[in-house]
C-alpha cells in the first residue's frame, strides 16, 4: 500500500514540475519576444531618426531644427505606446487577454489537434 502512494505521490511532484517547466518556458518565451521588440523598436527608430536629421541637413536646416522637428518622434511615440502595452503584459499580472483567456484557447487548440487525429 505504502509503495502505491509513494508512486502516487512521485507521479504528483513529476506533474507539478512539468507544469512549473512549462510556466518557466512560456515565461522566457515572452521575455525573449518582448527583447526582441525592444531592440528591432531601438534599431528601427534610430535608423529613422538618423536618416531623417540627415536629409534634414541636406534640406539646409541646422541639427538643433532638424531635432526640434515633431515628425521625428512620432515613429517612437506611437510604437513606444505597443511596446509599453508588450511590457505590461509581460512584466506586470495585468494583462490583455489573460491567464484564463490563454487557457481557453489552449483547450481549445487541444481539442482541434486531438480531433484531428481521430
Amino acid at each position: 500500500m505504502e509503495l502505491m502512494e509513494d508512486a502516487r505521490r512521485n507521479t504528483d511532484n513529476i506533474q507539478i514540475e512539468n507544469e512549473a517547466y512549462v510556466r518557466a518556458k512560456k515565461k522566457m518565451e515572452s521575455l525573449r519576444g518582448f527583447y526582441t521588440h525592444l531592440a528591432v523598436y531601438i534599431l528601427i527608430n534610430s535608423i529613422f531618426t538618423i536618416r531623417t536629421i540627415y536629409e534634414r541637413v541636406q534640406d539646409g536646416f541646422t541639427i538643433g531644427n532638424a531635432l526640434s522637428d515633431g515628425e521625428i518622434y512620432t515613429l517612437w511615440i506611437i510604437w513606444g505606446l505597443g511596446l509599453t502595452i508588450h511590457a505590461v503584459n509581460v512584466f506586470t499580472f495585468i494583462s490583455i487577454f489573460g491567464q484564463k483567456w490563454e487557457e481557453r484557447k489552449m483547450k481549445e487548440y487541444m481539442n482541434k489537434d486531438t480531433r484531428n487525429w481521430k
